[in-house]
C-alpha cells in the first residue's frame, strides 16, 4: 500500500482477485486493526483479539455480523502465517557443527 501511495500504481505482485461483493466492512476492519496491532520484540505480529474487533466496531460504529468477525480473524491468521514464513526465511540458520569424536 505504501508503494501504491508513493507511485500511484499497485505493484504487479500485489494484484489479487477482486474482493467479494459486500466485503468492504470486513476488509476495512482488518486493514485498520492490522495497522494498529502489537508486535513482539522479535517483530512477530500478535493476533488480533476479539476485544480489538469489538472496540473497533464500537468506535467506528460499524456493526459486524459474527460471520464477518470470523472472516476478520481468519484474515489475521493468514497475515500472521505469511509474516511468520517471511521471518523464518530471513532468520540466519544455525550452522551444524561437525563432531570431531571418532
Amino acid at each position: 500500500m505504501a508503494a501504491q501511495r508513493q507511485t500511484g500504481r499497485i505493484p504487479a505482485g500485489l494484484m489479487g482477485p477482486p474482493r467479494p461483493a459486500g466485503s468492504d466492512a470486513v476488509w476495512r476492519a482488518f486493514g485498520e486493526l492490522d495497522a494498529q496491532r502489537q508486535h513482539s520484540d522479535a517483530g512477530i505480529p500478535q493476533p488480533i483479539q476479539h476485544r480489538d474487533v469489538e472496540a473497533w466496531c464500537r468506535t467506528m460504529r460499524v456493526p459486524l455480523h459474527p460471520a464477518e468477525i470470523v472472516a476478520v480473524l481468519a484474515l489475521d491468521g493468514e497475515r500472521r502465517a505469511v509474516e511468520a514464513a517471511r521471518l523464518a526465511a530471513t532468520r540466519p540458520r544455525d550452522v551444524e557443527l561437525e563432531d570431531d569424536d571418532p
